[in-house]
């Protein structure tokens, strides 16, 4: 979520509930609707208490997917590059089909699969160059042998992209279960509701509105906090960029530059295929 839209957010929120908490104030009975604040401030207690361990338990839920996506995302692009460096030993014009199809592979992975995995999708583009690359390195497979050198540190690489890949597309899959998200919209309507009933004509209005707006911006950014590690390739402020990618694909044009040979991508920018 963009950081002036949630700030709009907790802003339109705490002002409304503010706006809620005065009124009431007004037609609420002196020393307000509790016979006995004490008994009513340990039920608060208690509800404030749930909703925090809840709360606790699915951001802590919801950073490990964020973790993981992120680890993913650096061990394909760490793959991709060591790809491209073994891809320099192959044979005749193999070693240049295979550059081509790793640079093409990173660009359409920063173009065409990060916005997908917004929707947790995969990017049909990206699947067509991991068939090219998987071809490549069987036609020098069987031109060399299985056990050549380059061949087994192309297999390797592959298997680190391949699950990198399958990893973050995973983890872009995964949403945080529907009934968490109702369990925890619960736990705040009853924190929010339940602060309405301390309402009291006796009390200040400043202290009346700070109250109210005090644990609403709490509530309302914790919420907003958990949508963000929920969704880690949203596109948005706080999510998973495509640095690791980025970098990978600045490391493959020095290696490629300090070799002396250059490589042309059969790709346009978006990795996307130039047509015959």
């Amino acid at each position: 979520m963009p950081p002036l839209l949630a700030v709009g957010v907790i802003v339109a929120s705490t002002a409304v509930m503010v706006a809620i908490m005065l009124w009431l104030r007004m037609h609420a009975p002196p020393g307000g609707r509790f016979s006995d604040s004490d008994r009513a401030s340990g039920i608060f207690g208690f509800l404030g208490a749930g909703f925090v361990i809840l709360l606790g338990f699915v951001i802590f839920l919801s950073f490990g997917t964020y973790e993981s996506a992120a680890n993913r995302a650096d061990e394909e692009a760490a793959a991709v590059v060591a790809q491209f460096r073994s891809a320099a030993d192959f044979g005749g014009d193999r070693a240049d089909a295979a550059q081509g199809g790793l640079l093409c592979y990173a660009k359409s992975v920063i173009s065409q699969e990060w916005p997908a995995l917004s929707n947790g999708e995969r990017s049909p583009v990206t699947e067509d160059w991991t068939v090219w690359l998987d071809d490549v390195g069987v036609e020098e497979q069987q031109a060399t042998s299985p056990g050549a050198e380059p061949v087994k540190a192309w297999w390797a690489s592959t298997n680190e992209r391949n699950l990198g890949r399958s990893g973050r597309v995973l983890v872009a899959e995964g949403q945080i279960p529907t009934l968490l998200w109702a369990l925890l919209v619960i736990g705040a309507i009853l924190v929010v509701g339940w602060v309405l009933l301390y309402a009291d004509p006796k009390e200040g209005w400043l202290a009346q509105a700070s109250m109210m707006g005090g644990v609403t911006v709490l509530v309302v950014a914790a919420l907003l906090a958990v949508q963000v590690l929920a969704v880690p390739f949203s596109g948005q402020s706080g999510s998973i960029d495509t640095s690791s990618m980025d970098y990978a694909l600045v490391q493959m044009d020095q290696f490629a530059k300090a070799e002396g040979v250059p490589v042309k991508p059969p790709c346009d920018a978006a990795g996307v295929p130039l047509k015959d």
